[in-house]
């Protein structure tokens, strides 16, 4: 037997719902279970906190690498000196791959020309 146009529009059709309906589920997948949730992360500017859970250390050392112009290098070796875990989210503009976990101890740079412009935590 063969199948019509209509049956197999109704069919592609019929795919398209299921692939629309799992697609947030896999997405789902791309957090860390044992995160804080899916918070977005907080931007600093001039200082100002935006969670009250980030610790104030990384608040000035933000600001530090942002005020001081650090390389990529440069900033990534004081977070980790201070503990904390660092990592670049853009470069020149362009996105980079990186995870969507919520930890609340990672910098997260936007770079330009190799020099921090700004971060984020978590």
């Amino acid at each position: 037997m063969r199948a019509s146009r209509h049956t197999t529009s109704l069919r592609r059709g019929a795919a398209l719902l299921l692939l629309a309906a799992a697609a947030p589920v896999a997405l789902a997948g791309c957090s860390s279970a044992g995160s804080a949730g899916s918070e977005p992360a907080d931007v600093v500017e001039s200082g100002a906190s935006v969670n009250p859970d980030i610790d104030p250390a990384m608040i000035a050392l933000c600001d530090q690498m942002v005020a001081d112009g650090l390389t990529t290098d440069e900033a990534t070796r004081l977070a980790e000196d201070s503990g904390y875990a660092a990592r670049v989210g853009s470069i020149d503009g362009e996105p980079q791959a990186v995870t969507m976990d919520y930890r609340i101890d990672r910098f997260t740079f936007e770079v330009v020309d190799d020099v921090v412009m700004s971060c984020t935590f978590g």
